[in-house]
């Protein structure tokens, strides 16, 4: 007889382990869990009979295609994926001795490397909104802040109608800050500093989210499947090239839900701390993660009634107040070292407004409709004197052109949808996220590391690792990777928060992180919208298809079982002629 086998210890009992379920917390996480389910589950239907992708003959412009799939091919590879792992199941018994501390260095490890090769081999060079971002901080590290002030000749100022960028975006100066310390450090020469320490987050990211994987389904396998999936996860590795605070923001983000939710799990308001310093940190360097927030949040609301400590009140409030603040101290910080003081910024009607619009890139994809109604109806009229210059008349301006495109909607249904689907399936299900695209459009750093020569180099005349992945094979197999990787997590996805309600798993744990997918989900439909914003989300989708594979691959199948012992019991016929004696003579047993 076969010795069963002994599942892998499973994780302390937590707080949530003791308890019994609130109805406040059922009722909520189930709604939240039901509309993720359904945004997601209709992008993982449609993941199957399309793609989209960036028009090559529009490349630099992003403008995007709608490619029909081969949906029987997509059915036929996923069913042989996922028979392989039945396969792959038989053995267990040495999955199971795999050291998962090693795994998680591992996978940690091959992700740093693999980062620290791509950013050093392409030598991407900051453009556009990035290289904004990389003039002022390695200006204000050496006591210059001519970029920060108006009619100066600061990067791209002609676009702006030589407006300082940062009446634009004052709350980009978080980032600004954060790297304006890693260029004192390591000089102003080069964006590389903040290149690697990108690669680094995505290591750090990655190895929190197995740890998340673990506290809260509590079982070696699913983690183990995790980890799998998040060394498949390439895209945010390509995108390191990014000047930008998406993945260093993503990365203080996803900290700070590990210990909100080690602070669920065990009570202690220790644990608090520093998630509340990571959320901060997170929304510095990229004012989106304000979704997070928003999510910290409702949870924290959820917790009141479900461990009744009215204390969570007080720590969503104190989150609040710390990140709001914490991005008005640093406007004020380099107002007053720059003796200058911004504008509000573009609020999120006029974004709502571009989000909204029709664009050459596809639906709700940036266009210049917000700049221009903010420099023609607000900072015109403020820096030519105007008295009655206000945030307010861009935005009455926006909420016209908003009302035009509701009336526009509600005329024609079919438009309507037609728009929003498409504006969906642009951003998620285009699968390189543009990770490979930030850097191929992009000039590069010259060996010789002369940054006065960097625009002599163009993609066109990169060697190795980076022209494998911008013009031969290795680009080619990447996309379709990407493409499958993305069509199995998104449909394990959905598949995981089913089985997560039928095994009643929901809770506010669980339901953290798909209710930050939910609002850059609602965020991104209604707001500017792109491919690349949602890179940074990505693989929160990893800990709940890793559930769902790890569900599959262990059922029971009592049913199926049953039918195919049915089929074994049915009586063999069989019918043996033979000629004996001239006579034909049949036996059947």
């Amino acid at each position: 007889m076969k010795k069963a086998i002994k599942q892998p210890s499973a994780a302390p009992a937590t707080v949530r382990d003791r308890e019994k379920r609130c109805i406040v917390e059922y009722i909520v996480v189930n709604i939240i869990c039901l509309f993720v389910f359904l945004a997601f589950g209709y992008i993982a239907l449609m993941s199957y009979f399309q793609t989209s992708l960036i028009d090559p003959d529009n490349y630099v412009s992003e403008k995007i295609l709608y490619q029909r799939d081969m949906i029987l091919f997509n059915i036929a590879l996923t069913v042989l994926f996922i028979a392989l792992l039945f396969v792959l199941r038989r053995f267990y018994d040495f999955f199971a001795k795999v050291n998962i501390l090693a795994m998680e260095i591992g996978m940690t490890a091959l992700v740093v490397f693999l980062g620290v090769l791509w950013v050093i081999t392409t030598r991407s060079v900051p453009a556009a909104d990035s290289y904004n971002l990389y003039e002022a901080a390695t200006d204000a590290a050496q006591g210059q802040y001519t970029s920060m002030q108006n009619y100066t000749d600061f990067y791209n100022n002609a676009f702006y109608s030589g407006y300082s960028y940062f009446h634009f975006y004052p709350f980009q100066l978080g980032f600004v800050a954060f790297s304006e310390i890693i260029y004192r450090i390591f000089g102003t020469d080069s964006s590389l500093p903040v290149q690697l320490l990108n690669v680094l987050g995505v290591g750090a990211s990655y190895f929190a989210l197995a740890r998340i994987t673990r506290m809260l389904f509590k079982r070696k396998s699913i983690e183990f499947i995790a980890i799998l999936l998040l060394a498949a996860c390439i895209q945010p590795i390509l995108f390191c090239t990014f000047v930008y605070g998406n993945i260093l923001g993503m990365t203080a983000a996803i900290w700070a839900s590990f210990f909100l939710i080690r602070y669920f799990q065990s009570g202690q308001y220790r644990w608090t701390v520093p998630g509340g310093l990571l959320l901060v940190l997170a929304t510095l360097l990229k004012y989106n993660n304000m979704i997070y927030l928003v999510a910290f949040v409702i949870v924290l609301l959820v917790h009141i009634f479900k461990a009744k400590k009215w204390q969570s009140a007080v720590i969503a409030v104190a989150l609040i107040v710390a990140v709001l603040g914490s991005n008005t101290l640093v406007i004020k910080h380099y107002e007053s070292r720059a003796e200058t003081e911004f504008c509000e910024g573009v609020s999120q009607t006029l974004y709502l407004d571009m989000g909204l619009q029709e664009s050459y890139m596809a639906p709700g994809w940036y266009g210049t409709i917000a700049k221009d109604t903010y420099i023609n109806y607000y900072l015109t009229p403020k820096f030519n004197g105007d008295p009655n210059a206000s945030l307010e008349n861009a935005n009455s301006k926006a909420k016209d052109d908003i009302e035009k495109r509701l009336e526009r909607f509600n005329s024609d249904p079919n438009y309507m949808l037609d728009f929003f689907g498409k504006k969906i399936l642009s951003q998620w299900n285009e699968p390189t996220f543009e990770s490979i695209w930030v850097s191929k459009v992009k000039a590069h750093s010259p060996l010789e590391d002369d940054p006065s020569q960097a625009t002599a180099i163009s993609s066109e005349k990169m060697k190795g690792l980076p022209e494998l992945v911008y013009y031969k094979s290795l680009g080619q197999a990447l996309e379709l990777h990407f493409n499958f990787y993305m069509q199995l997590v998104y449909l394990m996805f959905a598949v995981g928060l089913y089985l997560m309600f039928l095994h009643k798993k929901t809770n506010i744990e669980t339901i953290l992180l798909p209710l930050v997918l939910l609002g850059a989900f609602g965020y991104h439909l209604l707001f500017e919208g792109k491919s690349q914003y949602l890179l940074v989300y990505i693989p929160l989708l990893i800990p709940t298809a890793a559930y769902a594979f790890n569900t599959i691959l262990c059922g029971k199948y009592a049913g199926i079982k049953k039918i195919i012992d049915k089929i074994n019991r049915i009586p063999e016929k069989t019918v043996d002629i033979s000629v004996s004696g001239g006579k034909r003579r049949k036996n059947e047993k």
